[in-house]
């Protein structure tokens, strides 16, 4: 039987070398996810009282393009581009509760986002002007 009590040197030195390595490739990859991220060498902190312009193009895109294609050509969903022509009231109906003009009820898989909210959170009047805007920018 040993009466060794303790890590040698060459054990306490191994580990330590390890926890090196660890923490180095740890801060890499965090810095490389911030980077892919487009976080670049910051956060930007708005304040909360700050107004901004919601971007139509980008809320399009997290919420619509994957079923009405991301030139709003139609796909799962119909083409866009004859909503862009309803009113603003038709368009916040149709996007809020699958009401679209005339009375027709959308379909199902057509999220109801007066529920579920636009990236998350509840939609905003800017948030529907700015969507509805952008799709009368399309092809």
């Amino acid at each position: 039987m040993s009466d060794d009590k303790g890590f040698t040197a060459k054990e306490a030195l191994g580990f330590a070398t390890f926890a090196a390595v660890g923490l180095m490739l740890g801060i890499a990859a965090y810095q490389a996810g911030g980077r892919l991220s487009g976080a670049g060498s910051g956060a930007v902190v708005a304040s909360a009282g700050a107004a901004t312009t919601p971007d139509g193009q980008a809320l399009y895109v997290g919420n619509c393009a994957g079923c009405h294609g991301g030139q709003g050509q139609g796909a799962v969903g119909p083409a866009m581009k004859p909503s862009a022509a309803w009113s603003d009231a038709e368009f916040k109906e149709a996007v809020l509760h699958g009401h679209a003009p005339g009375g027709r009820e959308l379909k199902n898989v057509m999220p109801r986002f007066g529920t579920i909210g636009l990236d998350g959170a509840p939609a905003t009047d800017a948030q529907l002007q700015a969507l509805h805007k952008y799709l009368g920018t399309l092809p």
